[in-house]
């Protein structure tokens, strides 16, 4: 899952998360539509996981007892989410109800997506023969993470005998949504000068202000 699990890790937690789950699912099964040979089979796939776990967690435990406890969860994990995908997502239970049973609601606010305010900081450096490297990140945040609503960096370059007024000189441009992006060049090219510029841009295609033009010598 892209967000944190419903189901905990330890096997405790599970068990008290279980018994709410399944009394929850037993108490409401007419009303959500669940058939009744489900829910009997995810009580006893329950009480079997609750016995094991108690064994497990005892003094008197054994690695068989382990074993058969960790493939009692499997199982009743496996029953529990395909309840979840299959039967909880029926438009009769409420998000108060789901939340009642441990699961997760989803975000059903929109967030608008802001035009980008600031410009990226870049770097060239030379990566290799005929190869300029153009890191782009953004100052304000740690690594390589882009600021919220950004796709990537619109990077403007150009090959010019002298430095350009402004961004609009540079007339090669190309969206790079991964840093560090590489720019090629043609072999007539080496020992001149490149210059290049970027700014941010947005999911709708919204462009944020540029960076400061930086130049560098192909190899």
């Amino acid at each position: 899952m892209t967000r944190k699990d419903y189901l905990s890790r330890k096997d405790s937690e599970l068990v008290i998360w279980g018994d709410n789950f399944v009394n929850l699912a037993n108490t409401n099964a007419t009303a959500w539509g669940i058939p009744k040979d489900e829910i009997t089979a995810l009580q006893t796939a329950q009480t079997e996981f609750k016995t094991l776990q108690a064994k497990a967690d005892s003094p008197a435990k054994t690695s068989i007892i382990v074993a058969e406890k960790n493939a009692s969860r499997k199982r009743l994990v496996t029953k529990i989410r395909a309840m979840v995908d299959f039967r909880m997502k029926n438009p009769v239970i409420t998000d108060a109800q789901r939340i009642a049973l441990g699961l997760h609601v989803q975000d059903k606010t929109h967030t608008p997506i802001p035009a980008p305010h600031a410009s990226p900081a870049l770097r060239l450096t030379v990566q290799a023969l005929r190869r300029i490297s153009a890191e782009f990140r953004d100052p304000s945040i740690a690594g390589k993470a882009k600021p919220y609503g950004v796709n990537g960096a619109v990077i403007v370059y150009a090959v010019l005998a002298a430095p350009p007024a402004n961004p609009d000189a540079l007339a090669h441009s190309v969206l790079a949504t991964r840093t560090p992006h590489t720019l090629e060049f043609a072999e007539e090219e080496r020992g001149k000068t490149v210059y290049v510029a970027a700014c941010w841009q947005n999911e709708k295609g919204q462009k944020g202000p540029w960076s400061e033009i930086e130049s560098a010598i192909i190899p």
